[in-house]
């Protein structure tokens, strides 16, 4: 006999994705809906009426409609509650307060979760799952919908509260807590602001939450109880304030300002340069290609460039074989140094520099004292790395250099300039 879920919520957005992953997975799907009916007629459509079972419409905002579906469905057996359905409403401004709208929303949000979730419990299996669902918008304060926030705050005390008792009967419940995700609910922010807020820079798709809900209805969670999961890409990990910190001393450029900063070496400036040529990374480039030119460029105006390009012994045939590469070797005779070394060597004769190395950096320094670091980290093409002028920083890493540089000269480290 197939198992048998209830997804509130179906038609839209993550209930959608939820309803479509476990029919994938051999479900029979009970799905409520609102108005949505069209979106819940095409799942019916590819899946079948005996796998899609149309629920409503039912109007959450109602605590009557809440009852009228636990009527509905009372008799069926669930293996898993999925209790998705929400709504958000901006008429519960803090300096606007409307308790009607605000009701509405924890009828819809809260009280129908708590409503199927105690008063179906005849009818979920023992061994079964419920899966709550809460949001990211829990663990902050509202300066407006204030009920959307409280309501999900709710849900996370529901959800502990329904797991000490429901443990007797091995039914294990959880809570979801996502953050920005990629629906109709969506919000401008959500969709354009919060990328740049999220460690991933990017909002989450309805399947990826729908993956997680999944694995807790499964076996292969069956220990995880209690929790409350967040999903939201590690944009509840960053602080306002830290990263405003940090970025204030730090500057993200492309190879537009690289190529400045280059041109802009006179004669007596110095530049040590660390290259560790990840796949992705300079060899491929023709604006990489470009920042070389103005390397030698900068060489034949007098200025000193100590380069160091790092590499595995499986990519040295690789890296010493590339056009670019070759180019640059040739033309590069005034440099103090510039060919490239065996990351084996780096570990083994500099073992505790290793690990400060990154991917790569580049110092500058000038004949009036001043220095500048940049750090790579190829986040893209117009983000390869930033500038900070932190003097700690550029001192530690100038060490590293000169130490690996050292070795280089006592020939602990070889140089290759051509494949050998």
């Amino acid at each position: 006999m197939p198992k048998n879920v209830l997804v509130t919520g179906a038609s839209r957005g993550i209930g959608r994705a939820v309803a479509l992953k476990f029919l994938k997975e051999g479900y029979k799907v009970y799905g409520t809906y609102n108005e949505s009916e069209q979106k819940i007629e095409e799942l019916i459509k590819q899946y079948g009426a005996d796998k899609m079972k149309k629920i409503g419409p039912y109007n959450f905002k109602k605590i009557e409609d809440i009852y009228k579906l636990v009527e509905e469905i009372a008799g069926i057996e669930f293996d898993t509650l999925v209790l998705n359905a929400g709504t958000f409403s901006e008429n519960d401004d803090f300096v606007n307060f409307d308790l009607d709208a605000f009701n509405e929303v924890m009828n819809c949000n809260f009280y129908s979760q708590l409503i199927l979730s105690t008063k179906l419990q005849s009818y979920i299996k023992n061994g079964g799952n419920i899966v709550l669902m809460s949001s990211n918008d829990a663990y902050s304060g509202a300066y407006g919908s204030m009920s959307y926030s409280i309501s999900k705050s709710a849900v996370v005390s529901l959800m502990k509260c329904l797991c000490v008792n429901y443990g007797r009967r091995s039914i294990r419940v959880n809570a979801i807590s996502p953050g920005a995700i990629n629906t109709d609910m969506n919000t401008p922010e959500q969709e354009f602001e919060a990328p740049l807020w999220t460690p991933i820079r990017r909002i989450a798709e309805p399947f990826e939450v729908a993956n997680v809900i999944y694995f807790l209805s499964t076996s292969e969670s069956s220990f995880i109880n209690g929790e409350n999961i967040t999903i939201d890409g590690g944009y509840g990990n960053v602080s306002v304030l830290l990263k405003e910190e940090i970025e204030s001393s730090r500057k993200i450029v492309g190879y537009e300002w690289l190529n400045q900063k280059m041109r802009s070496l006179q004669k007596d400036d110095k530049v040590y340069c660390f290259d560790t040529t990840p796949d992705y990374g300079w060899i491929h480039y023709k604006e990489e290609e470009n920042y070389l030119e103005e390397h030698l460029n900068a060489v034949e105006r007098g200025v000193e460039v100590k380069r160091i390009i790092m590499t595995s012994k499986e990519k040295k045939a690789n890296i010493l074989n590339n056009d670019l590469v070759k180019k640059t070797l040739e033309k590069s005779t005034k440099a103090k140094f510039i060919g490239v070394i065996l990351e084996s060597d780096v570990k083994k004769f500099n073992k505790t520099d290793y690990p400060k190395i990154g991917k790569g950096f580049e110092i500058f320094e000038y004949q009036d004292g001043t220095r500048e670091l940049f750090i790579d980290s190829f986040s893209n093409e117009n983000e390869v790395g930033y500038v900070i002028d932190n003097e700690i920083m550029i001192d530690s890493l100038l060490e590293v250099f000169e130490n690996i540089y050292q070795n280089i000269e006592k020939k602990k480290i070889k140089v290759c300039r051509m494949e050998q």
